[in-house]
C-alpha cells in the first residue's frame, strides 16, 4: 500500500487544486485579518530594515521562532510588498496540504473513496477558513500531515524536514511533533530494540537541537522564554481558577461540535452503538487514529483548560483534521457502520458546509478567525473608513477593538499610518463597532445600544459594522443602514 500519488491517481488532486486556486483568486486581495495574522505582517515589515535579526523587539516577539514572518519578508523582498504575495504563500501550503491529505487517505482507505473523503476533510470551516487568511495553523497542519506520510513511507529526511517545520512554525508545533513521536512509537510497537529506537528518534534530533539552540539564544538576549509580563500576549497566559477551568471545559466541548462538526460526531457515535462494534476494537487503522486523536488532546487541551484565552477553534485544528479522517474511515471502510453510507455522507458534508454560516447572535463570541463567515467584514470595514474620510472624522476621535486597532498599513499594505485606538466609552466621541469584535464587554455593548447614537451602519450577510456617536442631551437615536449589495 502506497501513499504516493501515482500516474493512475494523480488526477484525483485536480478538482481540489482547481477549487483552491479559484478561491485564491477570489480572496487574494483580502487584508490581513486577525491579530495573529497581522503580527506576521508587522514582523515582515520590520525585518528588512533591521538586517533580518533573529531576535525581534518585545512588541513583536511571541516567544517562538517566527519562521513564517521571515519567509513572508523574503517573499516581499523578491516580489514587492503585496497582499497577493502573502496569499500566494498560503496557496502553496494549501496545495501541499491537499496533496499530502490525499496521500494519507490513500493509505488509510486503501486507495478507495479518496475523493469524497478529501471533500469531507476540507469541508470543515476551521480548516477551510485558514486557506484564505495568513495562517500559521495551516502551515502547522501541512507539516503534520507531511510528517505522518513520511513516517508511513519511512522517509527519514522528509520526516526531519516536517518536524523542523512544526517546531519553527508555531509553539504548538512542538505539541504536534509529540503526536508524530507517538505515531512513530506505535509503528514499531512489539519490536522495540535500542538500534531501532535510535533510528526512530534520529529525524527528531536536528530540529530539536536547532529549536533548543534558538530558545537558548533567545533567553540569553531577552532573559525570558515563552512570554514576559510586558508581552502584548501576557493576557493569553493568565491562568484560571477552578471555576474558570469548568467554564473552559464547556467551551472546549462546544468547540468540538461547533461550526457543523456536530454532524461529524454522528459517524463514530453510530459506529460505537452498531451491532458490529466489536470489529472496532481489533481494527488496526481505528486504533491508530484513536491513538493520534488521544495524544493530540493530551498535548493540546490542558493549556486550553488552564489559561484564560487559549481556547479558540483553531487551537484544535489538528484534532478536527484527525477526527475527519476517523469519520471517513468508519464511513467508507469499516464494515460495522450501521446506516446507508451515501445518505450519511451527504448529511455530514452538508452539515459541515452549513458550519460556515453558524453565527451566534448578541453577546455570544464567535470564532471569526476560524470561519468563512467573516469574509464580508473586509469590505464593510473599508466602507466605514471611507465614510469617516468623507465626513472628515479623524481617527483619534474613534475608538475600536481588536483586530481593528492596528495601523492600516499593516492590514492593507499601503502607506496609511492611521490607526484606531482601543475604545474608551468615557472619552471617545465615536466608536467603530462590529460583531466581528469579541473584546467589547457586555456592559459596553449595552451602553452603546442604549446611550449612543448609531450614525452609520453597513451590513452584509451575517456581518455588520456600526459607527456609534456619543449622544448629546436631547438628541434622538437615529439609524442609517446600508447594504453594500443594495445601495
Amino acid at each position: 500500500m502506497t501513499t504516493a500519488a501515482t500516474k493512475k491517481t494523480w488526477h484525483q488532486l485536480l478538482p481540489f487544486f482547481a477549487f483552491f486556486i479559484v478561491l485564491f483568486l477570489l480572496t487574494c486581495q483580502l487584508p490581513f485579518f486577525w491579530d495573529k495574522d497581522i503580527l506576521f505582517s508587522k514582523i515582515a515589515h520590520w525585518l528588512p530594515g533591521n538586517r533580518f535579526r533573529l531576535i525581534l523587539p518585545p512588541e513583536l516577539d511571541a516567544g517562538y521562532p517566527p519562521a513564517l514572518g521571515y519567509l513572508l519578508a523574503l517573499a516581499w523582498q523578491i516580489t514587492g510588498k503585496s497582499l497577493f504575495t502573502a496569499h500566494l504563500l498560503m496557496l502553496l501550503f494549501t496545495l501541499g496540504l491537499v496533496w499530502q491529505t490525499r496521500n494519507l487517505l490513500d493509505f488509510l482507505l486503501g486507495g478507495q473513496h479518496v475523493i469524497p473523503a478529501t471533500v469531507l476533510v476540507f469541508a470543515d470551516t476551521v480548516i477551510l477558513s485558514q486557506t484564505v487568511v495568513f495562517s500559521t495553523d495551516l502551515v502547522m497542519l501541512f507539516f503534520m500531515v507531511l510528517g505522518l506520510n513520511a513516517i508511513i513511507q519511512e522517509k527519514k529526511v522528509l520526516q526531519a524536514i516536517a518536524v523542523a517545520g512544526l517546531l519553527f512554525s508555531h509553539m504548538r508545533g512542538l505539541m504536534v511533533a509529540a503526536t508524530l513521536g507517538a505515531f512513530d512509537l506505535y509503528r514499531i510497537s512489539g519490536r522495540k530494540s535500542l538500534p531501532l529506537l535510535l533510528r526512530t528518534a534520529l529525524p527528531y534530533v536536528p530540529a530539536l537541537v536547532l529549536f533548543v539552540a534558538w530558545m537558548a539564544y533567545h533567553y540569553s538576549c531577552t532573559g525570558w522564554i515563552l512570554y514576559h509580563p510586558a508581552s502584548p500576549w501576557a493576557g493569553c497566559y493568565e491562568t484560571v481558577n477552578g471555576k474558570g477551568i469548568a467554564r473552559n471545559v464547556i467551551i472546549v466541548a462546544w468547540r468540538m461540535v461547533d461550526y457543523g462538526r456536530l454532524f461529524v460526531w454522528l459517524i463514530p457515535v453510530l459506529a460505537f452503538f452498531s451491532a458490529k462494534r466489536k470489529l472496532l476494537k481489533i481494527d488496526k487503522t481505528i486504533q491508530l487514529l484513536l491513538l493520534l486523536l488521544t495524544v493530540t488532546l493530551l498535548v493540546t487541551v490542558p493549556a486550553m483548560l488552564t489559561y484564560k484565552i487559549l481556547n479558540g477553534h483553531r487551537y484544535l485544528i489538528t484534532f478536527f483534521f484527525l477526527l475527519s479522517l476517523l469519520a471517513a474511515y468508519l464511513l467508507f471502510v469499516n464494515p460495522g457502520f450501521p446506516v446507508k453510507r451515501k445518505i450519511m455522507y451527504a448529511v455530514v458534508v452538508a452539515g459541515l458546509i452549513s458550519g460556515s454560516f453558524w453565527v451566534y447572535p448578541g453577546k455570544i463570541a464567535n470564532g471569526w478567525d476560524a470561519t468563512m463567515a467573516h469574509l464580508p467584514y473586509h469590505h464593510l470595514r473599508k466602507e466605514m473608513i471611507r465614510y469617516l474620510d468623507e465626513k472628515k472624522i479623524p481617527f483619534d476621535r474613534v475608538g475600536s477593538e481588536v483586530p481593528n486597532i492596528v495601523a492600516i498599513r499593516y492590514i492593507e499594505l499601503n502607506e496609511d499610518d492611521r490607526s484606531f485606538h482601543r475604545a474608551d466609552l468615557q472619552t471617545d466621541q465615536y466608536v467603530f463597532y462590529s460583531n466581528i469584535f469579541n473584546m467589547f464587554t457586555d456592559y459596553e455593548i449595552d451602553e452603546l445600544n442604549t446611550r449612543w447614537v448609531v450614525e452609520k451602519e453597513y451590513h452584509c450577510l451575517q456581518v455588520y459594522v456600526k459607527l456609534y456617536r456619543k449622544e448629546t442631551s436631547g438628541e434622538s437615536t437615529t439609524i442609517i443602514t446600508h447594504n453594500p449589495h443594495n445601495p
